[in-house]
């Protein structure tokens, strides 16, 4: 089963980011990207889900050591926004 995947103004700011200044995290984040097309709750990058979101189903996985990608899962429609990919979660 393959999730559909959108990448929200945010998040394309911060791939813009690391495409100008750090290439490896940009093709970081582009191999998280295919993981959570295959499976939004496991696969590589620390798959952490984030709480204090209440029934929205928020998570993380890491960039490196300072970055994470954040993104929601929305089970009905196998759909996942992509929100940020840069610096912890806020």
């Amino acid at each position: 089963m393959t999730w559909s995947v959108r990448v929200l103004p945010q998040a394309e700011e911060d791939l813009d980011w690391f495409r100008r200044h750090d290439r490896a995290r940009y093709v970081k984040c582009f191999d998280l990207v295919r993981s959570v097309a295959q499976d939004p709750r496991s696969g590589i990058g620390k798959p952490e889900r984030l709480r204090h979101f209440g029934d929205t189903e928020v998570w993380s996985r890491r960039v490196s050591l300072e970055d994470r990608m954040v993104y929601t899962v929305y089970q009905g429609s196998l759909q996942v926004d992509v929100s940020s990919c840069r610096q912890h979660c806020e």
